[in-house]
């Protein structure tokens, strides 16, 4: 028996969860990524965490080619299709408050930590963001983006309803002090009408 509702949630919904994407929802997520191509780049160890099916993994595969991918998820089910995307990619079943993996050391460490669409059903916002901290490596950075506004994002957990009814975005401002509360330095948050973007820096 399953006794998380959140991933009993995404378990039960995993098989029809693309049938739900935007049609635009590629050229949505590479606009998104576009502005971090550079670190991307750059990166060779990064982890996607809440990659749900594996909507964004073609596309941080395509912006990070030399870079290795893992994703997690809370949710095999969805697990099993995010594994399809991409041969190459280790994927695991994992929760974003108790990462699988040692503390970054000086010579070790994700360079960047992606959550696409996922950073809202994270029930300790706090707990996850020093979570990633923690396996990132110094001058590594984290990643939040939704295809969405933050408005949007909300309103369909709402009416979605329990147990995603109360996992909503952060304001910018609250985001802000969460990112510093954890720990982050150089944090930018873009609220936007279309999207929400937030990223910054562990130190």
């Amino acid at each position: 028996m399953n006794r998380d509702p959140i991933r009993a949630h995404f378990e039960a919904r995993a098989a029809t969860w693309d049938d739900h994407a935007p049609p635009d929802l590629d050229a949505r997520l590479r606009r998104l990524l576009a502005p971090f191509a550079d670190r991307f780049g750059k990166a060779r160890l990064i982890l996607e965490l809440g990659t749900g099916t594996g909507a964004c993994i073609p596309h941080l595969c395509a912006y990070a080619p030399r870079a290795q991918l893992v994703a997690l998820d809370l949710a095999f089910a969805m697990l099993t299709r995010a594994r399809l995307r991409r041969s190459g990619v280790y994927v695991a079943q994992a929760d974003a408050h108790r990462l699988p993996f040692p503390s970054a050391g000086e010579n070790g460490g994700f360079d960047m930590v992606v959550c696409h669409n996922s950073f809202p059903h994270f029930q300790d916002k706090l707990r996850a963001l020093q979570e990633i901290r923690r396996v990132l490596r110094r001058g590594g950075s984290v990643l939040i983006v939704h295809h969405m506004s933050r408005p949007e994002v909300n309103a369909v957990h709402r009416r979605i309803g329990e147990p995603v009814a109360s996992d909503t975005l952060p304001t910018a401002q609250e985001m802000q002090q969460l990112l510093a509360q954890a720990g982050y330095t150089r944090a930018w948050v873009e609220d936007a009408a279309t999207h929400y973007t937030a990223h910054a820096a562990r130190p």
